[in-house]
């Protein structure tokens, strides 16, 4: 029986000895995410906002003559960025974007708070883009961030006689600034997807409207513009 005993013990030793090892041992860590790197991406969205297209033929008359729009529609592009990420969490980086857009809006014109049922226009944002910082704070595979920087966008006012259609019309480019906010979540090590709403401002600007069927100037107006969106994408990260 003793015999018996002692050889169970002698095999059974190293097993225990290997447990014990293996309570010790220290476990594997996931790799942390890390942000650094540039990306290219595609994005979708919709957009609202407000704005006025008023005559500047007198002092006060932008504000008393002129068209109020409400713009809203989608847009779709491309971006593209770097980012780099600091000890203790925080990703810096700059981005830019360019899309086409189809943000419109039809309206009356208006004199002294008055509708002219005879007198129309139409507002389009043909296309929007920006370059941007952004700051944010990586915690593993999501990264919330915030964003500031330039804004452009191109758009087409066109003026209607309502009985006989649009005769004159202005295309120009406008900036202002956008500031806004999102968040991305890396799907795998390359793949990252995003949501991020903005805020832009283009201010007001002068503009000349020309007669559409030979080109002459016709008088010049002014636009103030603002733009709210939502958007989504996807990138592949280098």
């Amino acid at each position: 029986m003793k015999t018996i005993l002692l050889a169970t013990a002698c095999i059974l030793a190293p097993v225990g000895l290997a447990s014990a090892a293996d309570a010790n041992a220290v476990l594997p860590v996931a790799a942390i995410y890390n942000w650094s790197g540039a990306y290219i991406g595609a994005q979708a969205g919709y957009a609202w906002g407000n704005a006025r297209v008023g005559q500047t033929f007198a002092p006060g008359s932008f504000d008393d003559y002129g068209w109020g729009y409400s713009p809203s529609g989608g847009f779709g592009g491309l971006y593209a960025g770097y980012s780099e990420q600091f000890d203790g969490g925080l990703v810096l980086g700059i981005e830019g974007d360019y899309s086409f857009a189809a943000v419109k809006d039809t309206t009356l014109y208006r004199a002294l708070g008055v509708d002219d049922p005879a007198f129309g226009g139409e507002l389009k944002l043909d296309s929007v883009g920006s370059v941007r910082l952004r700051a944010g704070y990586a915690m593993d595979r999501w990264l919330p961030f915030v964003i500031g920087g330039l804004a452009v966008a191109s758009y087409k006012h066109t003026t209607v006689d309502i009985p006989g259609g649009p005769y004159a019309d202005v295309k120009d480019t406008i900036a202002g600034y956008t500031l806004g906010a999102g968040a991305e979540y890396a799907v795998t090590d390359n793949w990252v997807v995003r949501g991020e709403y903005r805020f832009a401002d283009f201010g007001r600007h002068t503009s000349q409207r020309h007669f559409i069927s030979d080109g002459a100037p016709l008088g010049s107006e002014e636009i103030e513009l603002s733009t709210h969106d939502i958007r989504i994408g996807i990138a592949y990260k280098f």
